[in-house]
C-alpha cells in the first residue's frame, strides 16, 4: 500500500440481529458485501447478545449461534479456537463483518468479549429502542418536508399569477 494512502476501517454500527436479518445484502466489486439499512451501507456490526450454541472446528471453520431476543444469527470463524473461551449462555459483545452464503446471512467475528455485567445488555436495548424511534421520526420528517415543498410550490405559483400583468 502506498505511503500516502491510509487504511480506513468501516464503522461497526450498533444493531439488533433483526435489523441484520431484514437488511438487503448487496455485494459489489469494491467491498465484500454490506446490508442496506436506512440509507446506510453497513458492513460491520456491534452486537451484544447471548451465545446459544457453539460447535468447535468442523472442517475448516468453527460456528456458533447468537441471540439478542430479536432474532438469531450464526457466526463463523476460520480460527480453530475462536469460541473456546465462551460457554453457552454467556452474554458477549461481538464486533464483526456481515457476510452471506446461500442466501443465509452470518457474522464473521473480529472481536468477541464476554460481558461481565448484564446491565450492558439492557443499556443496548434502550439505545436501539431510541434508534428505532429515530427511524420512524426520520420518515415522518421526510413526509412533512415533501408536504412543505408542495405548499411552497403552490405559493410561488399563486404569487406569479398575482404579479403577472400579461
Amino acid at each position: 500500500m502506498p505511503e500516502n494512502q491510509k487504511f480506513q476501517r468501516q464503522i461497526a454500527y450498533k444493531l439488533r440481529i433483526a435489523d441484520i436479518l431484514e437488511g438487503q445484502f448487496t455485494k459489489d466489486d469494491i467491498s465484500a458485501g454490506y446490508i442496506k439499512l436506512n440509507g446506510m451501507n453497513v458492513s460491520r456490526v456491534n452486537v451484544i447478545c447471548t451465545l446459544v450454541y457453539k460447535q468447535e472446528q468442523t472442517g475448516s471453520y468453527s460456528s456458533a449461534v447468537i441471540d439478542d431476543s430479536t432474532g438469531r444469527i450464526s457466526m463463523r470463524s476460520f480460527e480453530s479456537d475462536a469460541f473456546s473461551k465462551f460457554d453457552v449462555g454467556d452474554v458477549i459483545l461481538i464486533i464483526g463483518r456481515i457476510r452471506e452464503f446461500n442466501n443465509e446471512k452470518y457474522v464473521i467475528p473480529e472481536i468477541i468479549k464476554k460481558v461481565s455485567n448484564i446491565e450492558w445488555l439492557n443499556l443496548r436495548k434502550l439505545e436501539l429502542k431510541n434508534f428505532e424511534v429515530s427511524k420512524i421520526d426520520e420518515s415522518k420528517k421526510t413526509e412533512a418536508a415533501e408536504e412543505q415543498n408542495t405548499s411552497i410550490v403552490d405559493e410561488v405559483y399563486s404569487l406569479i399569477r398575482k404579479m403577472d400583468n400579461g
